[in-house]
């Protein structure tokens, strides 16, 4: 026969009182039904749920945490889930109900995003996989749970190194001043004959963490800014005259790591002024370099109203 009253280990006293910030479960698969500029699609996105967990309790129920996803997926099943982060804060609600004593929940989602953008670099449409973030922060807070959604997404591109093209640019200078070319000649050669510079494959991240009533951000203006950001999009296919006029678009628009982030933020200001100020933007990029071992990273996190504070200086 069953035990029905069986002993409830994660309530008891720890032999340690401390007390955790995120505890949890990640990486639980689930497909979303979605939809989205009149369009279906499916998502196969992972889920990282946390609570925090008191000093005086020794652990927290997992199971609840993946109950709670199961829950909130099946009421939302008749309806069109079209926020991957409303669907987030939903969860995060759920699991501070289930889960005793806590105050803190956190809800992570990725998922594969395929889409399709203006590549300025062909002058027509591409299509590429991009990686969407989303999620939902839940805290207790006077008897009321305040919810913060995030929003934004990972997108690869390519990057030229501006240092390494102007080594190139003096090398080319010298060489023709030799041949007796004049300054005003050698610069008009510079301008119009393309110079060789190292370029990187790189990732561009871009987080938005809104308060619960802040205006939507469409996914696809965070992914389209990303592009943009970068010294060139990447494309999956290219026949040979659109991989020229990639790489020379991409050398006509030199980039530091850190000069990615700064336009990424100068270009959020632009892109999104309906946003309060008090919104959190996260950034990071990273640059896989091609002739070093190493990556270069930039990242930023900071508020809408600050990165406004230090343009207007």
């Amino acid at each position: 026969m069953a035990r029905t009253n069986l002993p409830d280990i994660q309530s008891n006293e720890p032999s340690i009182r401390i007390g955790l910030r995120r505890v949890g479960v990640s990486n639980i698969p689930k497909i979303i039904k979605r939809k989205r500029g009149g369009k279906y699609n499916e998502l196969s996105a992972k889920i990282d749920v946390f609570v925090d967990l008191l000093p005086s309790k020794r652990g927290i129920h997992m199971s609840r945490n993946i109950e709670a996803i199961n829950e909130v997926t099946a009421e939302l099943l008749e309806d069109i889930i079209v926020d991957t982060e409303e669907l987030c804060a939903r969860i995060a609600k759920k699991v501070l109900l289930v889960q005793p004593g806590a105050t803190f929940a956190e809800v992570r989602l990725t998922a594969d995003y395929e889409m399709e953008t203006f590549s300025e670099a062909i002058m027509r449409d591409k299509t590429s996989v991009h990686k969407l973030h989303a999620g939902a922060y839940a805290e207790k807070a006077k008897g009321r749970i305040v919810v913060t959604k995030m929003i934004g997404a990972e997108v690869e591109g390519t990057t030229v190194c501006p240092c390494s093209q102007e080594l190139s640019k003096d090398f080319a200078r010298e060489r023709l001043k030799k041949m007796g070319y004049s300054k005003n000649e050698i610069e008009e050669i510079l301008e119009v004959v393309p110079v060789a510079a190292h370029n990187q494959r790189s990732k561009a991240m871009l987080i938005f963490e809104l308060p619960d009533n802040a205006p939507r951000i469409e996914l696809e203006d965070i992914i389209k800014l990303l592009e943009d950001s970068m010294s060139a999009p990447i494309h999956e296919v290219l026949k040979r005259k659109d991989e020229q006029a990639v790489v020379l678009y991409a050398h006509k628009r030199p980039a530091f790591v850190e000069d990615v982030v700064r336009i990424i933020l100068l270009n959020v200001t632009h892109r999104f002024p309906e946003l309060p100020d008090g919104t959190v933007v996260w950034v990071r990029q990273t640059n896989f370099e091609s002739i070093h071992q190493h990556n270069a990273v930039a990242e930023m996190r900071i508020t809408l109203g600050e990165i406004k504070a230090q343009l207007n200086k």
